[in-house]
């Protein structure tokens, strides 16, 4: 509760900003002249997410006839993503089968909704096949098969080895990953709204719905804005909501709001057949994210190799033409130098030592240095929505390999390993371990 209560009351200062920043609602309300954006409506959590505020059937069905009847009012057709394992009170599997009647598509979300960051690959493999097998014998007996496949808590992996485990696995089952592009966090006004009907308080529900409503609006805006900043053209989008209480309340209006700010419901086939949803994306994080995010992450470790790779090339074209100044003008003013002779400490004194060395253009040689591995430096950042989001690039390590070329004797090679930090110009040398 105190969670929801820090959200709602961000919430309600990011709407502020909105109102009073130069695009304020009315800047959203249209949409390019070559027509209505396609979205995807999602539901995760099937058949009734926070179940544990749900215990009982006739809630649970009920909640059910509210979500199905906005969906069908809109003519949506949604996909839910099922975790089987809250398949698990009477008439829960009726339910599902409801969803399926109206003519929604239902996809594997795991069998206990684990962490992927906080779970080994193979038990977390494991639990999405337990999941998967299920809900797969449920379609059959529908005359459907099982496509998608959404991750827990949007995490993919926390490691590169965790990240191909679990696409090789969907590949070898036939699950595609069903992404999200407009995250955002209806889930944390469930349990306030639970309790406050429960107590008929109407003052409470109304402060609630009015959160709820401007949340998502927020999360719609934002998003839109991000995708279609980072793609050059207006982008479908994939709408992440969840089976609750809350919704069955509200998707009514929101639906309406989506459609009167010049959006189109699409299936899933249409959006996920636009390029965006091809181009792979190897974002490895502790936290999950929505779509857009992750590619512009993605699109920031391009920029720094690139940028990396420059400043290397800068280096050794500064020291094959023997200007000391200029290969050193990179180094930080207090970077740290090591070598099998010791340690150097500060720009100046690493010149200096370079000098000392090098007294002239031929005892230098010709450099070229050979990128071996860069390794970006980034965290996690939570948003005023309360999502979690790649922090931008702040920092890189870079293994590479030296070489030094003379006319008159043997070269020379051996290895360097520089840790960079991004400053507003450009990067900068912080550490240099050269062998």
């Amino acid at each position: 509760m105190a969670l929801a209560s820090r959200l709602r009351a961000a919430w309600r200062f990011a709407a502020l900003l909105l109102v009073v920043g130069q695009r304020g609602p009315a800047a959203w309300a249209q949409q390019p002249a070559s027509g209505r954006r396609p979205i995807l409506i999602t539901v995760d959590d099937l058949p009734i997410a926070a179940g544990s505020v749900h215990p009982e059937p006739d809630d649970r069905a009920a909640i059910t006839r509210g979500l199905l009847a906005a969906l069908q009012k809109h003519r949506i057709q949604a996909v839910g993503l099922v975790a089987w394992g809250k398949v698990s009170r009477p008439g829960d599997r009726e339910l599902l089968t409801q969803w399926l009647r109206a003519g929604h598509e239902l996809g594997n979300h795991s069998h206990s909704h684990l962490d992927y960051t906080h779970t080994p690959a193979e038990t977390y493999v494991a639990d999405v096949e337990r999941g998967r097998a299920a809900l797969a014998e449920l379609l059959f007996a529908d005359g459907k098969t099982l496509r998608f496949f959404r991750y827990p808590f949007l995490c993919e992996g926390d490691t590169e080895s965790k990240l191909d485990t679990m696409r090789a696995y969907l590949e070898r089952t036939g699950q595609r990953n069903l992404p999200v592009s407009i995250d955002n966090q209806d889930w944390s006004f469930e349990e306030p709204w639970v309790k406050a009907a429960a107590a008929g308080d109407g003052a409470a529900l109304e402060e609630i719905t009015q959160d709820y409503v401007a949340a998502l609006r927020i999360a719609v805006r934002h998003h839109e804005s991000r995708g279609d900043h980072l793609a050059g053209r207006t982008l479908p989008q994939i709408l992440l909501l969840h089976a609750g209480a809350v919704g069955a309340a509200h998707w009514d209006s929101l639906f309406t709001w989506l459609e009167r700010t010049g959006h189109r419901f699409a299936s899933a086939d249409e959006v996920l057949a636009d390029s965006v949803f091809a181009r792979p994306c190897r974002y490895v994080g502790d936290f999950g994210c929505g779509l857009w995010d992750r590619l512009a992450h993605q699109r920031g470790e391009i920029q720094a190799r690139a940028e990396v790779e420059t400043l290397l090339r800068q280096q050794a074209a500064a020291w094959s033409r023997g200007d000391l100044d200029a290969f050193c003008a990179v180094y930080a003013p207090d970077a740290l130098f090591l070598s099998p002779s010791g340690t150097t400490r500060g720009r100046q004194a690493v010149l200096e030592r370079y000098r000392a060395r090098y007294p002239g253009k031929e005892a230098m040689g010709a450099l070229t240095l050979e990128l071996l591995e860069l390794r970006t430096a980034s965290g996690t950042e939570f948003t005023l929505l309360g999502d979690a989001v790649p922090s931008r690039i702040h920092g890189a390590s870079a293994a590479a390999r030296w070489t030094l070329s003379y006319p008159d004797r043997p070269t020379a090679s051996g290895l360097t390993l520089l840790v960079l930090h991004r400053r507003d110009d450009g990067w900068e040398i912080v550490q240099d371990s050269s062998m």
